[in-house]
């Protein structure tokens, strides 16, 4: 199960914690992409905030990767289930062919 985690700064730590925060993220990541978890992982350019792929066999591994995650006190973040592209087409296009068939004169 793949997921996209977007983090932006809700709120700024105190000034003391942040070189421990950012050398906990630094940790965070080399562990995640070294368990092979992360797929991607991304900063926002010229703002704070990023997100990545984590690459979970269930919603509760992601909860326990979230749950380490340092600046996570100090950031929303939101997280979208991702599915398979070709897959949900044609899902997509199953259910509207039925919806077609439906209102079809008889």
């Amino acid at each position: 199960m793949q997921f996209l985690i977007v983090t932006k700064p809700a709120s700024a730590p105190p000034p003391e914690m942040i070189l421990p925060l950012i050398d906990a993220m630094s940790a965070w990541i080399t562990a995640n992409r070294a368990s092979g978890k992360a797929k991607s992982l991304w900063s926002f350019a010229g703002t704070g905030g990023g997100g990545g792929v984590i690459d979970v066999d269930s919603h509760e591994e992601l909860d326990e990767i979230m749950a380490g995650f340092p600046f996570g006190p100090f950031s929303t973040t939101e997280v979208y289930a991702l599915s398979d592209l070709d897959r949900s087409l044609a899902a997509s296009r199953a259910v509207f062919e039925g919806m077609m068939k439906a209102m079809a004169p008889r």
